[in-house]
């Protein structure tokens, strides 16, 4: 009888043991190495406000960032390869420097951590720095503190749950509402 109420009993805590939370080595690594979003961009930045859309293509050496208005004009274009990040916007020439937010504080008036977003925005800390983390009843990053920002998790796609749809990445006086409307692993 022991035994068998034992077995119960291990067999009932088993059944009520949470999922554990998923790392970032247990999601699809090709995520990381190439990919493109597309989808919704929002950022309030102090007293400014600008909604659009955003394209991200990403891969191991260079990223390309298209962000458009709700019409479809160009707003801002950002590419990073190893010589360092360019950002092109309209009616003024081109801008260049070693990091994207210091290039973008310059030009657009807030910083976009475009070295953070790259892994942030697949729902995983960046690499060798360090970041607390909290998780969701399914075990998916729900929030994540790295260098300065906080990058709130509100939802996931439904076709890989590992995936954020929307998230929120925010610093003191700025905020980055991103939607990802379609991801694309190459």
């Amino acid at each position: 009888m022991r035994v068998l109420a034992a077995s119960l009993l291990v067999l009932a805590l088993t059944g009520c043991a949470s999922t554990p939370p998923v790392t970032p080595a247990a999601i699809d690594q090709r995520l990381s190495e190439t990919w493109t979003m597309q989808g919704r961009i929002g950022i309030q930045a102090g007293e400014q406000s600008l909604s659009g859309n955003i394209r991200w293509q990403h891969r191991l050496d260079a990223d390309e960032v298209l962000m458009t208005s709700p019409l479809g004009q160009g707003v801002a274009r950002i590419e990073r390869n190893a010589d360092g990040v360019t950002l092109d916007v309209p009616n003024q020439p081109s801008r260049r420097a070693p990091d994207a937010e210091s290039l973008t504080r310059e030009v657009l008036g807030y910083a976009l951590p475009l070295n953070g977003l790259t892994w942030w925005v697949q729902a995983r800390p960046a690499p060798e720095r360090a970041f607390d983390a909290t998780h969701d009843s399914a075990g998916r990053l729900a929030q994540l503190r790295q260098d300065g920002w906080v990058i709130d998790y509100l939802k996931y796609a439904d076709d890989m749950p590992a995936r954020p749809r929307k998230l929120v990445v925010a610093r003191e006086g700025l905020e980055i509402r991103l939607v990802a409307d379609s991801w694309q692993a190459e």
